[in-house]
């Protein structure tokens, strides 16, 4: 693999972790380097274990490992929380003038870096810098220019005033002087700087931007980890372009009122995590008769319940494919990657008004809080076609009209898709409901009618199998007689895995999917392997029980539920358990 440097701040919950570990991100980000990140937090406001890891490469990385190479450690739990990760010749940078520090034994073969971190920040102008002082003791230490730290700490504090930004920066320099003045050691790092530009996102930013592109203009959502930034990043932009963000009550209301702009002729878009799909699940059965487009996000956290809202689950795909009462057209897309996230929420836009059907965007914690690097041009903003489907005009309504001049917007067509009018549009007046409805949209118990309508509402996934392509991504050997198959967050990490076991002689085949409903009939890729398994975030193995009934065939099965996302190293070893000894693997 290429060399890469791991990095890592821990501490409490509420010491600025996030704000630090984004800092030099964007830093790194800035100077040309590629970047992935990762988080571990409690779900509360202060307390509590929290870490921000960084992971940093000239090539590009696309996942995290179980190794670390600088810690900056506020609390002592920090140490006794990575210490598996930690190795010989790991540097730690902690105060040692703090009194939870001050016992700190340094495991033998690391190297600990004393640093008065409060000390310095106040001799800088203020304790709070205490964490900035910290970054620059990592830039000396790894070898990164301050300068490029600077350039952070200035997009960072510049809304704050220039003195700010000086004082930031001195605290910088300060960690850096100390280290020169105080430690004579090669560390035996040195992180090299590109022309490269860089974008860095995160998972709910991509959706919300992806929202943008596909021209969305009315967003409603209520707050819940880890969906809430979905919401943060479109509020103060989607207004740029006309449209409006509104903060509801809760996810009942969120979900109606998406609803509302939907059937007003708005792109519309509501986010949220599990507990809100439960709360949502008898209003999307009403997009689903009514026939209106409309795009919900499901950044899936763990459950059941309250669950751990800020861990890691994939627990959430049978609720999405079956969730709700009676029989309920969808479609489901799952994102595999950051910049899939925006690529996808464009997807589901055009399927949701082309089909006139609800469509569900499965993310995760695990892409909502990684920020990774990626090059401009992945995202081709010019190459986005909106698709707005069968959307009748007053020149054309005539031919959607009955006998009576009366517009028909469930009309049972051949492919089942009706035609659809937006407010205003002379000849297209009519009404529809949530109870069962002629094409006319009146209720009706008529069971012929009911019939035609259940079929008709069929027959649009139907026509999307045959029109759209519903595949997957695939990577590895092509030959390989061990197919891997995974879905959502979980390809990063595979991706990498695949190039350890290549390096041991071990052949992969995988495949990425992306359609968890309408997917791609695997049966002939699982008939021509030896080996089949499926990795997945979650219990049960909701994914390799479809691929299992889809192809009558058992597959093995690697699971991860205790919160924490998969590691390429961590994958690959997995992998290889497996194939020793054909036993499923569970964390």
């Amino acid at each position: 693999m290429h060399e890469d440097l791991n990095w890592a701040i821990g501490g409490e919950a509420g010491d600025g972790i996030d704000s630090t570990g984004k800092i030099f991100a964007q830093a790194l980000s800035r100077a040309g380097r590629h970047v992935f990140t990762s988080k571990d937090f409690a779900s509360r406001i202060r307390g509590g274990y929290t870490a921000y890891k960084v992971r940093t490469s000239v090539e590009k990385v696309e996942s995290v490992v179980d190794r670390l190479d600088i810690l900056i450690a506020l609390t002592q739990r920090t140490v006794e929380e990575n210490m598996d990760e930690l190795q010989e010749g790991s540097v730690i940078i902690y105060d040692g003038e703090r009194t939870t520090m001050q016992d700190l034994e340094i495991p033998d073969g690391m190297i600990g870096l004393d640093v008065p971190l409060k000390s310095l920040a106040e001799d800088a102008g203020g304790a709070i810098m205490a964490n900035v002082v910290a970054l620059g003791v990592a830039c000396k230490v790894a070898q990164f220019p301050i300068e490029n730290l600077a350039e952070s700490l200035e997009k960072r504090f510049g809304s704050k005033g220039s003195s700010i930004v000086e004082n930031n920066k001195e605290a910088a320099r300060l960690g850096q002087k100390y280290v020169e003045d105080n430690y004579d050691h090669d560390f035996g790092f040195k992180l090299e700087t590109t022309d490269n530009d860089y974008v860095l996102l995160n998972g709910d930013e991509a959706i919300g931007m992806g929202a943008l592109a596909a021209g969305c203009r009315f967003y409603a959502g209520y707050p819940i980890t880890p969906a809430t930034n979905v919401m943060e990043y479109l509020t103060g932009r989607i207004e740029r372009y006309g449209g409006t963000v509104i903060q509801a009550e809760d996810e009942l209301s969120a979900i109606n009122i998406a609803l509302g702009a939907a059937r007003a002729g708005a792109r519309s878009m509501t986010a949220t995590s599990g507990p809100g799909i439960d709360l949502m699940t008898e209003t999307f059965g009403l997009v689903a008769t009514t026939e209106t487009p409309l795009v919900i996000v499901d950044v899936m956290r763990s459950g059941p319940s309250t669950g751990m809202p800020t861990k890691q689950e994939q627990g959430d795909l049978n609720q999405l494919l079956y969730g709700g009462h009676g029989e309920i057209p969808r479609f489901v897309l799952a994102p595999t990657t950051v910049a899939d996230c925006f690529h996808k929420t464009v997807e589901a836009f055009n399927l949701a008004e082309k089909y006139q059907i609800p469509v569900y965007v499965a993310s995760d914690l695990a892409l909502a809080v990684t920020e990774q690097t990626f090059a401009p041009e992945e995202f081709a903003m010019d190459e986005i076609e909106i698709e707005r489907g069968n959307v009748v005009d007053a020149d054309d309504i005539e031919a959607y009209q009955n006998e009576k001049g009366q517009f028909q917007p469930h009309l049972a067509t051949d492919d089942g898709i009706s035609p659809r009018t937006f407010p205003g549009t002379s000849g297209g007046v009519h009404m529809t409901t949530g109870l069962e409805h002629d094409a006319l949209g009146r209720r009706t118990e008529d069971t012929e009618v009911r019939l035609e309508q259940v079929h008709k509402r069929d027959r649009k996934v139907e026509t999307a199998q045959d029109r759209e392509t519903w595949t997957y991504t695939e990577y590895g050997d092509a030959d390989a007689d061990t197919l891997v198959l995974s879905w959502g967050s979980n390809e990063g990490a595979i991706r990498e895995a695949l190039s350890f076991l290549d390096d041991e002689g071990i052949a992969v085949r995988f495949l990425s999917c992306s359609y968890m409903f309408p997917r791609a009939d695997l049966t002939e890729e699982i008939e021509a392997a030896e080996n089949v398994i499926v990795v997945e975030c979650n219990a049960n193995g909701q994914f390799a029980n479809l691929i299992e009934r889809d192809t009558l065939t058992r597959v093995e099965r690697i699971n991860k539920y205790n919160g924490v996302r998969f590691k390429a190293d961590e994958l690959a070893t997995e992998i290889k358990d497996v194939l020793a000894t054909g036993t499923e693997v569970t964390a």
